[in-house]
């Protein structure tokens, strides 16, 4: 009889064990994804009953997403609105009964919906433990609302209307300006929806952080970073008769262009493709160039970023190269695959003196009564290089826009440093420019794509479209004293 009653006992204990350990599951580990489930009914009528919080761009007043009573039979019912649009609907994303959610409105769910932000005051806990209606903590992002508009507006007027653009503050992390064009508009997403997925322009993609390309010759800056590493000095003389061949593959300049003797420092001016790719086998070798590049972030999956990141790419490991590979990957051809969001990243890492700061677009959260309730502080996520080999480089990048003749990047009584970027396609090649200011004193870090753009010289003689995008957002930020 004892035997039968311990093992009923065993039986009991063991369920209770279990019982206890699923409640805790779902009520502390998979709380926040079953809130933020679109799929729970329960959660998505409650979410409706109780206005999200306001999300907010960086000057903490203009508006970029706000719920708006409307009254049923039922009662109150919440809806989102969208104040801001389509400039903005690439970061903050949608709320949908019906389709779910993007971009922040996703990612800080936790805190904008009432039903899973925790109680910041007395009050709000009496009212949550009455069942009442528990609104929203307000988040507000980094991003310049100017910044952000001018980008999408430029972008809407180059020749292809198809493209991104990413500014940032190199010393925080900061993200001034996301944009990717084209766009959508948030506030018709349950009715248009479905016309959106089956757009051939995909605007529902984040081009800034989710599509990837051939970054072209702005690679040529982490292929300077591994030269500089190997001890190749900016005034080391290298020779260009035009082409290089390697096995199975043959270098040539744009236009065809051959420079005979430069220094290394012009040859990054002039964007010298043989010269680049000679560096790349002769001086830095596979491994190195390999290295280099995942020390600014390629390989980097960008998990732990509120908004989903496909990682940069060199295609293959470095013991998989030949020269052929090594010669293109130099400038940013073969396999080699980027977005703005990455090669923003890789500018401010040089404009910050070699340290790449967490990209950050929150910069708080509050309760409905203004009580701060969470502001991420900056902090480094890697050094690429030391201070000595960033300086080396910003110098050769200014000398892009100086030697280079690079008047479109110019800003009247400011120095400037970039590289520009023409990235081959079976179309139109990709127009890249990366720049950031004032280089003796970097406040702001840009990087601008246009898809199928047009080429572009390095003695900028040439189509140019993403080199006056990154020239406007630098000037209005330096212009207002905001750094």
């Amino acid at each position: 009889m004892n035997v039968h009653l311990r093992r009923t006992f065993y039986l009991f204990a063991a369920g209770f064990v279990a019982l206890v350990g699923m409640l805790v599951y779902w009520q502390v580990y998979a709380r926040e994804s079953l809130a933020n489930n679109p799929q729970n009914g329960l959660q998505t009528r409650r979410a409706i009953e109780a206005p999200r919080g306001l999300i907010l761009a960086g000057d903490g007043k203009t508006v970029l997403a706000r719920s708006e009573g409307r009254q049923t039979e039922e009662g109150t019912v919440y809806e989102r609105i969208y104040p801001e649009g389509e400039v903005f609907s690439n970061v903050v994303g949608y709320w949908s009964v019906r389709y779910g959610a993007s971009g922040i409105e996703i990612a800080q769910n936790s805190n904008l919906s009432g039903v899973t932000s925790d109680p910041a005051t007395l009050d709000d806990l009496i009212n949550q433990v009455r069942g009442g209606r528990q609104p929203g903590n307000n988040v507000e992002l980094t991003l310049d609302p100017e910044l952000q508009r001018i980008a999408y507006e430029e972008l809407g007027q180059t020749v292809t209307g198809k493209g991104s653009a990413m500014a940032i503050d190199p010393r925080t992390g900061e993200i001034l300006a996301l944009v990717t064009h084209p766009s959508y508009e948030p506030n018709d997403i349950d009715d248009n929806f479905p016309d959106l997925i089956e757009d051939q322009d995909f605007p529902l993609l984040n081009r800034a952080t989710q599509s990837l390309y051939p970054p072209g010759s702005t690679f040529k800056v982490i292929t300077s970073s591994a030269a500089l590493k190997a001890g190749v000095e900016p005034s080391d003389e290298f020779f260009d008769p035009g082409f290089l061949d390697t096995p199975g593959y043959r270098v040539f300049n744009y236009q065809g262009k051959d420079y005979g003797k430069l220094t290394f420092a012009k040859a990054l001016a002039f964007s010298v493709n043989v010269i680049f790719a000679k560096i790349a086998i002769q001086e830095v070798g596979p491994e190195l160039l390999y290295e280099t590049a995942q020390d600014f972030g390629y390989g980097d999956p960008y998990d732990d970023f509120i908004l989903p990141v496909t990682g940069s790419d060199l295609g293959y490991p470095p013991d998989q190269w030949v020269e052929g590979n090594t010669a293109q990957i130099a400038f940013g051809q073969d396999r080699v695959s980027s977005n703005v969001f990455e090669m923003g990243l890789v500018t401010a890492t040089v404009a910050n003196d070699g340290v790449m700061m967490e990209p950050r677009l929150v910069r708080e959260v509050r309760s409905p009564d203004g009580i701060i309730i969470d502001r991420p502080a900056q902090s480094i996520r890697r050094r690429a290089l030391d201070a000595g080999t960033a300086n080396t480089l910003n110098e050769m990048m200014q000398g892009v826009i100086t030697t280079g003749g690079l008047t479109q990047a110019e800003i009247p009584g400011v120095e400037v440093a970039g590289k520009t970027g023409t990235a081959e396609t079976a179309l139109e090649p990709h127009s890249w420019f990366i720049s950031f200011a004032p280089a003796d004193d970097p406040q702001i870090a840009v990087a601008v794509m246009v898809e199928n753009g047009g080429e572009i010289s390095a003695e900028g003689d040439a189509a140019t479209p993403s080199i006056p995008i990154a020239q406007d957002l630098m000037e209005e930020y330096l212009k207002r004293g905001d750094g």
